[in-house]
């Protein structure tokens, strides 16, 4: 690392935190939403028909919102919460605290990851908001970070804190986090799901303990 890592963005789903139990391939809190509705099957085939497909990236969300409208909030939180966190997550996020700048740059669910961003004290939070009115959805999405695309929110989590990219290591683990690994100066896949992260990361982590001994936290 020719300069010192100053700021981390961390993926959500798969890699902060997953969810291992309900039989989704990403591990994510769209997935675990979908499968406290019953919604499971419909947004696997969606999932199916969208991936890949960047320009209908809000058509997919949007598709995906409009099934939970007039659902209560309450039924998922058997199965979101607690929040599964990844080995040594929350470790290294209390160990860096006031020694880096730590946040979330994920298309998780703001349920799951704004709750882990108070839950573990980060500095910045980038997901995306399902609408609710009187704990029940709106059925609508802001789909805030486009899951191909979130590395264009890189520049704006930098520019508060007067940070040069090489000052920036992202932790991700799956192909939408290869564009991410481009515009920073460390690249850190976390148990990456298919080969392509693996070899386009610097390094390869099994626990979030070691992301903390590779930026001297530990």
């Amino acid at each position: 690392m020719s300069r010192k890592i100053k700021l981390v963005s961390i993926d959500g789903d798969g890699c902060l935190f997953a969810y291992t139990n309900i039989g989704s391939a990403f591990h994510s809190s769209w997935d675990a939403l979908a499968f406290a509705y019953g919604l499971k099957d419909t947004w696997d085939e969606r999932s199916r028909r969208y991936y890949h497909r960047a320009a209908q990236d809000n058509q997919w969300a949007e598709e995906d919102a409009a099934d939970l409208r007039g659902l209560p909030v309450r039924q998922a939180e058997s199965v979101l919460f607690p929040i599964p966190y990844s080995p040594g997550a929350r470790e290294f996020l209390q160990a860096s605290r006031g020694r880096l700048v730590r946040g979330l740059l994920s298309g998780c669910l703001d349920l799951v990851g704004k709750r882990a961003a108070a839950e573990t004290q980060m500095d910045f939070c980038f997901c995306n908001t399902m609408h609710t009115r009187d704990g029940v959805f709106l059925g609508t999405t802001d789909h805030a970070v486009s899951p191909w695309h979130k590395h264009l929110l890189l520049p704006q989590i930098r520019q508060p804190y007067n940070l040069a990219p090489e000052e920036v290591c992202h932790v991700g683990d799956h192909e939408n986090d290869i564009p991410c690994f481009e515009q920073v100066g460390l690249a850190v896949a976390f148990r990456p799901k298919v080969p392509q992260v693996a070899k386009a990361a610097k390094y390869v982590i099994d626990d979030f303990a070691e992301l903390a001994r590779l930026l001297s936290i530990s």
